[in-house]
């Protein structure tokens, strides 16, 4: 089985069903959003669900968000099936994400999660998947970012994965980009902008 069989393809409404079944398992349930929601997500066109096939069987998935007034993306989940992972796959996909892409592109964002402080599964799976973004070359934030919920913010790790030749972020992009994400994709959260303004005064120019 070789790593450069696999192939992307953008997924529909249909098999966001299956791939919503896979999030239930693959996140933390306060990571989630409901069913209705990202489909509503999906209609809207900029939020897009990503799925890698090898020989037509799904090893993977990805959920985007492309954003308006900036060349970048937002990665909101990636996740490769149980029996795929360690293969190499998930490196593929997100360097794939990356390259789908035209030229110009500055970088990708990625919300982590903070590792547990206790000893444990839960908290190695939290450093497997930080060493795997900083792996690829993603940066983490001097942010203390909350991703919104309605609970209250749940504080993650950010990260931003530049392209090689961008070697300064500006805060007022990084804003710009945060606060547009939180718009878009956390419409659901009655509060987002509560949770936003917490921490958006904080930021400052990134350097890479």
């Amino acid at each position: 089985m070789k790593i450069n069989e696999i192939e992307i393809s953008e997924g529909n409404i249909s098999e966001l069903q299956d791939v919503y079944q896979r999030l239930l398992t693959d996140f933390p349930s306060n990571e989630l959003k409901d069913y209705q929601h990202f489909e509503s997500l999906l209609v809207k066109k900029k939020y897009k669900l990503l799925l890698a096939k090898l020989k037509g069987k799904i090893v993977g998935y990805a959920l985007i968000y492309e954003f308006d007034h900036m060349p970048a993306i937002w990665l909101d989940y990636l996740a490769i099936n149980k029996k795929f992972r360690n293969a190499g796959y998930g490196t593929l996909l997100f360097n794939k994400i990356l390259q789908s892409k035209q030229d110009g592109i500055i970088g990708l964002f990625s919300e982590v999660e903070i590792p547990e402080a206790d000893e444990g599964h839960t908290r190695e799976q939290q450093i497997r998947r930080i060493n795997f973004y900083e792996r690829l070359g993603a940066r983490r934030l001097n942010i203390p970012y909350k991703l919104p919920t309605n609970d209250g913010g749940f504080p993650m790790y950010l990260y931003f994965r530049p392209s090689s030749n961008v070697h300064l972020f500006p805060k007022k992009q990084i804003q710009a980009a945060i606060a547009e994400v939180f718009e878009y994709i956390h419409s659901d959260v009655k509060d987002r902008n509560t949770i936003l303004e917490g921490f958006l005064a904080l930021i400052d120019d990134e350097h890479f």
